[in-house]
Formats: structure tokens, C-alpha cells, sequence
């Protein structure tokens, strides 16, 4: 007898959601269609896990459906991708849902993405397109099987036995972005790769041929799995030997030492702390499109790792040295050197300001642009030694130096 999951419905999703899927079910019957919750619902429903996503797929052509259901002013479409027939909808309440057409793809390029070749294909066949197999099950949305399990794959026994294996021997080669996909699933759901897995990803690791890829596929899922902040994440990253694929470095370091200073100085992007402990390739660097912030961090890190480091030598000249580097960097370069200097900085000169401005400064005598820049730095230089606390201090002593 085949698993049926309508119970673990009831229980983990909302009223106004499982009013959305009947009211989807019943105009799938009404219209022909075949419709299934695909993919991290379904896994999520049976380990009893929070939903974040809700994912629909339809044996035919979701495009249409989709429109049906708005001419029937149950949804409004808000998104439509002829390319994969695909379409983004919201019914009441905000419901959101991605609604996709079963599908088969081929890869013209290994490691980049797919193309989808035929469309409306039975569920079995777009199934086999997917990345592991506890993300291939699907539930049944039509009235006369609701809540069955459809499992082509062994993904329940996989998801019982905790173990994470692939759909066929090309997964990785085809998209190398799955093995990160793999690492963020163990590392969030305790499983472990069964053999093959295991040995196919590191017979693709071992390959060297990882420059031409979809590095923008590889970012996307780098940046999900170092922001779940879990530092057997970066852990199980070098254990794994998956910073080859980056050519990039196995530093000596754990993923908790990285974790206590994120929580610590709350850097805006701790994801590239993580990363950027490891890579260092430029070209891959450049090959990720990474924003003008996110640039700004690895040109810090080298900016502050090919420094004359005799020069730290002081407050002051520690503080010139990390100024207007992102704090990530500053992370980053402690993590690399060890050198306690960075931690100074972090915990005590960083929050050092001078308080008085280039007009509090002409307003007391000092008009010059370069006098102005000058005594600014001396009131800082006081201020790093301690001899210099408040506004009231820098003012008097901008005074005697005035004198």
C-alpha cells in the first residue's frame, strides 16, 4: 500500500495553505491535469521540518493551468518563464507558489545549465532529472489519490536511513553545484553520502577541470550553504575535499572558530567570511560576479595580507592599517595570521572616533584645508594613546595647539 502523507498536511501546513492545494486539486480535476507537491516539500513533510517553499509540478503544461486558475480569479499570475514553463502565482493570504511543467533536459555543456528538451513528460521521466533522491518524491494533489507518496527513486528508504545518493552516474559532472547542494542537505539534515555518491564526487573533484563552469550556479548554492552560519558546514567542506573545485587553499582552521567571531563582531555577510578563508584564485574570484561589496572584501584580504606588517607597531598605525577595510576582511586576515593585531582593532580601536569635524575646526581658528587634515590625525593620534577622551578634551587641546 502505497505512503500517504495527507495527515502530516494537516498537521505542518496551514488552513489557508491546504485551502490553496484543494482549490488546486479540485480545478486539476475539473481541467484534466495531474498535480504534485515536488522535490523539499515533500522531504520537509516527512522529517517534520518547517516549510519555507512551496513547489507544484504539473504533468502538462503549467503555464496553462496556471492562467485557468486566474480566469477563475483564484490566483494572480506574478511571474511567467516561457524557457522552462514555469509560472510564479499567489492565491489569498499571499500564498505564493511555483507551479513548473514536467520537463526533461539535456546538458549541452557539463556544468552549466540545462536545456530543456521536451515538455508535459510523465512525472517518472522529469523526476529523473532532479539531484538526490529524498528531493525526487512526489505527493499527489488530484482528489481520488490526495497525500500519496509517488517514489521512483528509494528516496523514503534513503530519507529512513539518512543517506544522500544521487540519481545516475553524470550528476556531478553534468552540475557540479550539486555536490554543494549535498554538503548544505547533510550538513542540515544529518546525512551521510552512501558509497558510490561518495566515490563519484570525489572522481569529479579529482578531475581538474572545474574553469568551465556556471560559477553563478556554484555562488548561489555557496552562499546557502555557509549562510546557515553551521560550522560543520566549512568542516565538512574540507573533509570532503570539495575546495578543489575552487582550486583553492585547505587552511587550519575549524568552522567554530569562524562561527564564535561572526557571532562576536556581526560582520554584514558571514557567508564570505567563510568562503573567503579559502579562495583565492582571481580568476575564479572574478568568475563568480561577485557585487562591488562583496569585491571589496577579497581586495581588502589582499590588500591587507601583502602588507609591511613591520609598520604595526602602535595604536595608531594599527588603526591606519584596518581603516575602511570591511570587516569581513579584517576577520578573513585574523583567521589567516593569527595576528592579534586585527583583534585590537576589532575590539577596542575600531569604535575610537574623532568627534570634532573640519568645520569645528575652522570655527576655532584652524582654516587651512591641509592644517585642518593634519590636526585632525593629531586629535586621533591623542585618542588611540587614551591621553584624549571626549569632545571636550579634543576642543581644549586643539586650542594650546593653536597658541
Amino acid at each position: 500500500m502505497a505512503l500517504n502523507l495527507k495527515d502530516k498536511i494537516e498537521k505542518q501546513l496551514s488552513k489557508d495553505v491546504q485551502k490553496t492545494l484543494k482549490d488546486c486539486s479540485e480545478n486539476a480535476d475539473l481541467f484534466g491535469f495531474k498535480i504534485y507537491l515536488i522535490g523539499g516539500i515533500v522531504r520537509d513533510l516527512f522529517l517534520e521540518k518547517e516549510i519555507f517553499d512551496i513547489d507544484v509540478t504539473v504533468e502538462g503544461n503549467a503555464i496553462d493551468f496556471c492562467h485557468k486558475l486566474a480566469d477563475k480569479k483564484i490566483c494572480k499570475i506574478l511571474q511567467v518563464q516561457d524557457k522552462l514553463n514555469t509560472a510564479k502565482v499567489v492565491f489569498d493570504k499571499n500564498i505564493e507558489i511555483d507551479f513548473a511543467s514536467t520537463r526533461q533536459e539535456f546538458y549541452p555543456r557539463h556544468g552549466h545549465l540545462p536545456v530543456a528538451v521536451r515538455f508535459g513528460c510523465t512525472l517518472q521521466e522529469d523526476v529523473y532529472r532532479r539531484d538526490f533522491t529524498i528531493n525526487s518524491l512526489a505527493i499527489s494533489l488530484n482528489k481520488n489519490n490526495f497525500g500519496e507518496v509517488i517514489d521512483y527513486v528509494d528516496g523514503i528508504k534513503d530519507l529512513k536511513n539518512k543517506t544522500l545518493k544521487v540519481l545516475h552516474d553524470n550528476s556531478f559532472v553534468e552540475d557540479p553545484s550539486r555536490i554543494i547542494r549535498g554538503l548544505k542537505f547533510a550538513a542540515r539534515f544529518n546525512l551521510h553520502r552512501d558509497e558510490h555518491t561518495k566515490l563519484l564526487q570525489e572522481k569529479y573533484q579529482n578531475i581538474q577541470l572545474h574553469k568551465d563552469i556556471s560559477w553563478t550556479r556554484i555562488k548561489n548554492e555557496i552562499k546557502q550553504a555557509f549562510s546557515l552560519d553551521n560550522p560543520k558546514v566549512f568542516d565538512m567542506f574540507l573533509t570532503n575535499g570539495i575546495e578543489k573545485i575552487f582550486y583553492a587553499n585547505k587552511p587550519d582552521i575549524k568552522g567554530l572558530e569562524i562561527k564564535t567571531l561572526i557571532e562576536k563582531y556581526q560582520p554584514d555577510f558571514p557567508w564570505l567570511v567563510y568562503l573567503g578563508c579559502i579562495l583565492d584564485d582571481k580568476e575564479i574570484i572574478d568568475a563568480f560576479c561577485f557585487t562591488r561589496t562583496e569585491k571589496k572584501v577579497f581586495a581588502d584580504k589582499d590588500t591587507l595580507l601583502s602588507a609591511n606588517l613591520s609598520m604595526l607597531n602602535s595604536n595608531y598605525h594599527i588603526y591606519k592599517f584596518f581603516q575602511k577595510k570591511s570587516i569581513e576582511s579584517v576577520l578573513i586576515y585574523y583567521l589567516l595570521t593569527k595576528r592579534k593585531e586585527a583583534l585590537i582593532y576589532l575590539e577596542k580601536l575600531s569604535k575610537i572616533r574623532v568627534e570634532l569635524n573640519g568645520e569645528d575646526l575652522k570655527n576655532l581658528g584652524i582654516t587651512n584645508g591641509k592644517k585642518i587634515g593634519e590636526m585632525l590625525d593629531k586629535i586621533l593620534k591623542k585618542k588611540l594613546t587614551g591621553t584624549i577622551v571626549k569632545k571636550a578634551d579634543e576642543i581644549k587641546f586643539v586650542k594650546t595647539q593653536i597658541k
